[in-house]
């Protein structure tokens, strides 16, 4: 390969002492083979004519006006029915160097195609195969994944004692990622009925009614990992009463609002929230005014963040709306004057006159009630009660969508509390047994909250985000779009805009793809029928445009920006190199590191037309306008991409080569 050098006025690093201001760097990456040789920072004040000139010998590309970021490390991509020739390149075209792909919920595809990126795998845990734990270090995995809830009928998930798995992995160098979603399995039939059942049975199959009960309305106890000691006097009954009690006490717990003093308390199984004025009560390292008002010493912003969270977690506005849904079919009965037995003069009528149309359930109504006596009748009475009485009531009901089709009752069976009593188990899980624990899969701001919480006593513990969580909100999803199924959901704004601050705040390590391509017929793109489609977004190779667009929204400056650019790079390759524990070879533009380069312009502007997956229709990000075209790709010193051409340069890499 030779030798090879970048110039550019803005290259990404992180540890060049020079770069004070976190803001992209004007030098030279020096590259030998597949390697780094050197990164040197410039004066601004000299031209790249000159520069060219001197490093001659190294065959300078000049990319003067280009940024130079680290190449993308994807820790979350789920390989279904795509062959490694689409995967892969979906992935480069969107910056990606490095995947770690985990074998497919739904089938286990022999590795055909060819290579653009690197790719790591990563093993599947079980409880069937907790013996081959040892071994998989020198087996070259970059990590072991497992699930504390089976996400498909083909996997298990792991012992739910998490101190076994933890202190095996203890002795390890390799990263556990756990997806923590617990759900309560009766309430996850009303959602996803089919979630263990074959391909087959699942298209056959009898749509249930979901919108009976809804998941979101119950609160669920943390799962006991068998530490708790049992009375053996206890009963059963007494047990579970003992046990609710609980649960109804952390759940249910009042939240102080400061500002108004004041109790928020929601009502379990009710749907409302009530205020109870309540004198404040001042916290112990609360100062209180000579007027009596309370000031808060050492408030933070992680204390509002905290307090807006929990304000959130009270919030049942998705819940009350799908509440509301569930009685729009049921059609509605109403008055009509237009019998000729109704006088102008009757006492409904002009009731009705005066007063908005109103809607009446009727209910075991006789209809003979209803009908109007004879006018030849010589019954002087029944005439006279005829003409009081209003004609007939009129039922109309209007075409809906059916049920399967709404995603808010999609998403009112996943409640955030299924990901947060998980999170609480695996923090208590390591306060007995530390490792290295990656938690993956989480959309919920309040769940990913107590994990910012818990690194602070856990440094080993991290945490990711996926790149649709951060750009869609189920207000934004369309009825019947089944291409926005996922475990977990996509949530509401509130939610969203709580990530966001997760995220610039430093609660949040990477961002993720979360990329799991379905064929169309699976995803029911047809019926729209939530419940019969296959969990899993196509969306490799938008991850770098998709959070940049999201990012300039906010934006007030070019310092800022710049300043985002470098942030950018962090979670999408910095951090995840940390995770994998690679960072010595991977994740940073440094001296010694593989040249994964990522060379692109952040401010120009493209509407996404073309999706490098096999089954593009599946994808949400068609037809959006990104900020950002990227412009070339480098894996270890050899260009993947150049403005749409593609080269099969990368290869099946293993961590302990690395």
């Amino acid at each position: 390969m030779g030798k090879k050098a970048f110039i550019s006025r803005h290259i990404v690093t992180f540890t060049n002492t020079t770069n004070r201001s976190n803001k992209p760097i004007f030098g030279i990456i020096l590259v030998l083979d597949e390697v780094i040789y050197d990164v040197i920072v410039l004066d601004k004040e000299i031209s790249v004519r000159s520069i060219i000139e001197k490093y001659n010998e190294w065959n300078p590309i000049n990319c003067e006006d280009l940024y130079i970021s680290p190449g993308i490390i994807d820790l979350n991509v789920r390989r279904e029915w795509e062959d490694y020739t689409h995967l892969t390149k979906a992935a480069v075209s969107g910056g990606v160097t490095l995947l770690l792909e985990e074998v497919g919920y739904y089938i286990d595809q022999p590795p055909l195609g060819e290579l653009y990126c690197d790719v790591g795998k990563i093993f599947t845990l079980e409880i069937t195969n907790l013996e081959q734990l040892p071994n998989l270090a020198s087996q070259g995995f970059f990590g072991v994944k497992g699930y504390l809830f089976p996400p498909s009928s083909t996997i298990q998930c792991i012992p739910s004692n998490l101190n076994i798995v933890f202190a095996e992995m203890a002795e390890s160098q390799l990263t556990l990622f756990i997806d923590p979603t617990l759900p309560n399995p009766r309430m996850l039939y009303n959602s996803s009925p089919n979630r263990l059942s074959t391909l087959e049975e699942r298209f056959e199959s009898k749509n249930i009614d979901s919108t009976k009960t809804f998941a979101a309305a119950f609160p669920d106890a943390i799962e006991s990992d068998g530490s708790e000691e049992e009375n053996p006097e206890e009963t059963p009954k007494k047990r579970f009463r003992r046990q609710t009690h609980q649960t109804k006490s952390k759940t249910f717990k009042p939240v102080i609002n400061r500002s108004i003093s004041s109790h928020a308390i929601v009502e379990p199984n009710v749907g409302y929230t009530r205020e109870l004025p309540i004198p404040e009560i001042p916290e112990e390292e609360d100062e209180i005014k000579p007027n009596g008002t309370v000031k808060k010493t050492n408030y933070t912003i992680f204390d509002d963040l905290d307090k807006r969270i929990k304000e959130n977690q009270a919030n049942i506005e998705n819940l009350c709306k799908a509440e509301q849904f569930t009685y729009e079919n049921s059609g509605s009965t109403s008055y009509s004057s237009t019998s000729p037995v109704a006088s102008k003069n009757d006492g409904f009528s002009s009731i009705l006159a005066l007063s908005p149309k109103t809607d009446v359930k009727i209910q075991n109504l006789d209809s003979s009630l209803l009908q109007v006596p004879s006018q030849n009748t010589n019954n002087v009475y029944q005439s006279r009660i005829a003409k009081r009485r209003p004609p007939s009531l009129s039922i109309k009901t209007e075409l809906k969508s059916s049920k399967e089709r709404v995603y808010l009752y999609h998403l009112a069976n996943f409640p955030d509390s299924w990901e947060i009593t998980g999170v609480e188990k695996i923090i208590q899980g390591l306060k007995k047994s530390l490792c290295r624990v990656h938690v993956t899969n989480l959309s919920s701001a309040t769940a990913l909250n107590r994990v910012r919480q818990a690194k602070e006593e856990f440094k080993c513990l991290s945490c990711e985000i996926s790149a649709t969580s951060l750009c869609f909100t189920s207000a934004s999803i369309k009825d019947g779009d089944t291409r926005f199924k996922t475990a977990p959901p996509i949530r509401s704004q509130t939610n969203l805009m709580l990530l966001w601050d997760l995220l610039k705040m430093k609660g949040i390590d990477s961002i993720v793809s979360s990329h799991a391509a379905i064929k169309p017929e699976l995803k029911a793109l047809e019926s729209g029928n939530f419940q019969k489609a296959l969990n899993g977004i196509c969306s490799l190779g938008f991850t770098l445009q998709a959070v940049w667009t999201m990012l300039n929204g906010p934006a007030t400056s070019m310092s800022q920006l710049e300043h985002y650019i470098v942030r950018l790079a962090k979670w999408l390759s910095l951090h995840p190199a940390k995770i994998l524990n690679v960072s010595d070879s991977r994740g940073s533009i440094e001296k010694g590191k593989f040249a994964d380069l990522l060379i692109w312009d952040p401010y120009s502007r493209s509407t996404v037309n073309n999706v490098h997956s096999q089954y593009h229709e599946v994808s949400p990000f068609i037809g959006m306008e990104f900020m950002g075209k990227i412009h070339s790709v480098y894996v270890r010193g050899k260009r993947v991409f150049y403005e749409g051409v593609f080269k099969p340069k990368g290869k099946r890499v293993m961590k302990s080569v690395l």
